[in-house]
């Protein structure tokens, strides 16, 4: 069947024919036929939840137009644009859709599935050979041509005369990079003869309805990326707030027994590089990167309130937000903060607040037997655990009035050993799930950290690792590096991984610039997807 005058590609798919045969005299093309239909059926439940998101973003831009018509209307022109655009791309799928659904019979009535679902000949001819090969062309270039036709409305010059804020590439550039909706050859990393083999050729039916419902999903993703960049660009030139911070603002944060805790939560914008006129009182306070800096001297025991009014440069010209406070006066009370953690870790530097409220800092005298304390001035010092000191330690604040001494309060500390850093591959988390082969071949360093949640900035560095690329087929290959960045061979090698390969990263060495801290981190193991 692979002899004779015959093309290597002709004889190419004869072989493939028998391996196909043969995967149905093993009965595993039926289980593959299904995967591919139970794929099928969920591209469609993911589309359902994309065109829902989409009718929020138009109903949203509708709502937009009945408050503020001529700032809202260029960018509904543009919203409706893009959706005309993704529409009259998925009507072409869905057209190639119904003469796959044709070729082979239908669907079942009872499954939905294909009634022919492991056929191919039809559409291989129909994207291959047919006008030599056009109709596969068409659909490749249609696919192309409809990234472009839908994210053409985040340019400056989509072709409408409008008043919009687009004034450059910005937003489409990021659009077009989010993308998924392009059609390229895996291999090569270029649009061609590639792709076309690959998805309309040597696909079985199945396989070719799950990729027409893959490809209008990636339509609608790419529409819903267009319309949210719009519908923002809207308030582009409102308010600017570039900075958020959760508050709770109190009735009093002192608070006598049976008595209610009263407070508001409630999140906070602010402008770090505006500089609005604030005002307590009739006086000008200073302001610092957007944020006013208030100063009262506290004087006798009670409730204090204060108000006045912060004025902000709007679209519309200045705007006053009136604004009104109050604190509470009490007599002294020692208060002990570790201001980073609730804990102190051995060998680092462990900044802390002490202060006793009504007294100067040089008026508190501190006492931290097992630490090494140092007073950096104004209530602050850094605690250094040495390596001998037991699990807890005891800081003790005390005054000294008319020749007494009087404690005024304590705190107990838990002491630890630092954690170790965990590594990762670049901006991919070590946690074991399987990643996709593009994410892992983007990556050129490995990286060493205590993780998001850890109080203290500890800069790790990666001196040296080994690389052992299991692959599923064949023998693995080992490659090592002296520092924390991947060897062009082992960057090849990573791009070259198919599904099932694995990755593993170990004998990860890393030191930490600050103390001088060398650490072994646990290996990284990472499954092609």
């Amino acid at each position: 069947m692979a002899g004779g005058k015959m093309s290597p590609r002709q004889k190419m798919i004869n072989m493939m024919y028998l391996v196909l045969m043969a995967l149905l005299a093993l009965n595993v093309s039926k289980e593959i036929l299904k995967s591919f239909y139970l794929f099928e059926k969920s591209f469609y439940s993911a589309a359902e939840n994309i065109d829902s998101k989409n009718n929020s973003t138009i109903k949203a831009l509708e709502a937009s137009m009945e408050k503020n018509a001529a700032k809202t209307k260029p960018y509904m022109e543009r919203a409706k644009g893009v959706q005309k655009a993704t529409n009259d791309f998925i009507a072409y799928v869905d057209g190639i859709g119904k003469m796959v659904e044709e070729w082979y019979g239908g669907r079942d009535p009872e499954t939905g599935a294909l009634v022919s679902p492991d056929q191919m000949e039809d559409h291989a001819l129909y994207f291959t050979v047919k006008d030599d090969g056009a109709k596969g062309k068409e659909f490749m270039n249609k696919i192309n041509e409809a990234r472009e036709n839908i994210l053409k409305y985040l340019k400056p010059d989509a072709g409408l005369s409008d008043s919009t804020n687009i004034t450059d590439l910005t937003e489409y550039k990021a659009a077009l990079a989010a993308s998924q909706l392009h059609a390229m050859d895996d291999k090569s990393g270029v649009s061609g003869v590639g792709w076309i083999e690959e998805n309309l050729e040597h696909n079985p039916a199945a396989g070719l309805m799950a990729l027409l419902a893959r490809i209008k999903n990636d339509a609608k993703t790419t529409e819903s990326d267009a319309l949210d960049r719009l519908a923002l660009r809207i308030d582009a030139t409102d308010y600017k707030f570039d900075k958020l911070e959760a508050k709770v603002l109190a009735k009093s944060n002192y608070v006598m027994e049976g008595e209610n805790y009263e407070a508001d939560i409630l999140l906070v914008a602010s402008n770090s590089k505006g500089q609005p006129n604030i005002t307590v009182g009739d006086t000008d306070i200073d302001v610092d990167g957007g944020v006013g800096k208030y100063t009262q001297r506290a004087s006798g025991v009670g409730i204090k309130t204060f108000a006045g009014k912060i004025v902000v440069d709007g679209p519309e010209g200045p705007k006053e937000f009136p604004f009104e406070n109050e604190f509470t006066v009490f007599k002294p009370a020692a208060t002990i903060a570790a201001t980073e953690m609730n804990l102190l870790y051995k060998g680092i530097d462990n900044p802390m607040s002490i202060s006793v409220p009504g007294f100067a800092a040089s008026e508190v005298k501190i006492s931290a037997p097992g630490l090494n304390l140092q007073s950096l001035g104004g209530g602050k010092y850094n605690a250094k655990v040495p390596a001998s000191t037991s699990k807890e330690v005891t800081i003790t604040a005390s005054i000294t009035r008319d020749g007494k001494t009087k404690t005024v309060g304590s705190s107990k500390f838990r002491v630890r050993s630092l954690p170790q850093p965990t590594a990762q591959l670049g901006g991919i988390p070590n946690d074991g799930l399987p990643k996709g082969k593009s994410a892992v071949g983007a990556q050129t360093t490995i990286i060493a950290s205590m993780g998001a949640g850890f109080a203290y900035n500890l800069n790790y560095r990666v001196t040296g690792f080994k690389m052992i690329m299991a692959y599923k087929r064949k023998p693995p290959v080992i490659k090592s590096s002296g520092s924390g960045t991947l060897t062009g061979e082992m960057q090849s090698l990573m791009r070259s991984a198919q599904s099932g390969d694995r990755i593993l990263l170990e004998e990860i060495r890393a030191t930490e610039a600050k103390y001088g801290f060398s650490a072994n981190l646990s290996p990284i193991i990472i499954t092609i997807r």
